[in-house]
């Protein structure tokens, strides 16, 4: 019997495009799905939209009633939003969906196949950027270009960990499935605005090595009001306090994955890389820097 997966959708203001999101969900070729959608009080119909999807009768019937819509009563964030759905989870895997973005029909049975078959626990894929309107988007902004330019070079990196180390490769916590465990052990998404994915990818990095599927199975919304644009004054700030969070575990010897990038288990390539990355700044300053939250050892199964 094929596992269920759940996927959560942390909706916040999009409801425009929310129904588009949840029916993208509805069309996937994988069976046994689960929907969880936490909305982070929204000031829109969003929620409203999103309850009325969920009662349809072909809703319950796709997903065999397991489907679940949680108001918060007060803006907490994307992270907050997610870790609040993953906690009620039923699957031993977690897809995530941004709720203005989409999925392409057979994204989580590739991508399964993919992680089972290499015994992964972290996967992504290529991303595709579209418009309001679903059109490709890409021409004329600078970041997006970078973005898929990074993705279509992923592979001349030492490895996949590397190339995640260098830049968000993933690109959106949306375009991240997991196991549930995984979740568990690297505690969750943490309180960022920009970067709680990339810094959730990096914990996780130190436990599994990602695998990489470059098919764009995951199809990612420009506009106006996305975090793409709309949150990149704090990146900056952001991403040093990642890098550093992710050296200081490295010096504290919590690393499980044996490709993960550092320099007992890369020796000379670990040291080029971070000067061709420019991240000596961050990898020195991690030797004063605070381990913060430790990486929960495994448990049984």
């Amino acid at each position: 019997m094929d596992p269920l997966i759940s996927v959560v959708v942390p909706a916040f203001n999009h409801q425009y495009l929310v129904e588009e999101a949840l029916a993208s969900v509805l069309d996937q070729s994988w069976p046994e799905i689960e929907l969880l959608v936490v909305d982070d009080a929204s000031t829109d119909d969003t929620a409203d939209l999103v309850e009325a999807f969920l009662e349809r009768p072909e809703t319950r019937e796709r997903l065999s009633g397991r489907q679940w819509l949680h108001r918060q009563p007060a803006n907490a964030g994307a992270h907050a939003a997610i870790n609040l759905g993953v906690s009620r989870a039923s699957g031993d895997w977690i897809a995530v969906l941004n709720s203005d973005d989409r999925y392409a029909p057979d994204r989580l049975s590739r991508m399964m196949g993919e992680l089972v078959a290499g015994g992964g626990q972290l996967g992504f894929s290529g991303v595709r950027f579209i418009d309001v309107h679903g059109r490709e988007s890409v021409t004329g902004d600078g970041a997006t270009a970078d973005l898929l330019n990074a993705q279509a070079n992923l592979r001349s990196a030492p490895s996949i960990g590397f190339a995640l180390l260098r830049r968000n490769v993933a690109v959106s916590t949306g375009n991240l499935l997991f196991r549930r465990s995984l979740h568990d052990r690297v505690g969750g998404f943490r309180p960022l605005a920009y970067c709680h994915d990339w810094d959730f990818a990096l914990r996780s990095l130190l436990l599994t090595e990602p695998r990489f599927i470059p098919a764009p199975l995951y199809e990612y919304r420009i506009h106006g009001t996305n975090s793409f644009r709309a949150l990149g004054g704090v990146a900056d700030q952001e991403a040093r306090e990642v890098l550093r969070g992710y050296f200081a575990l490295v010096r504290a010897g919590q690393d499980e994955n044996p490709l993960a990038p550092t320099p007992a288990r890369w020796p000379g390539v670990f040291e080029a890389m971070m000067d061709a990355m420019g991240h000596w700044e961050h990898w020195k300053t991690a030797e004063r820097a605070k381990v913060g939250p430790v990486l929960m050892p495994a448990t049984e199964a």
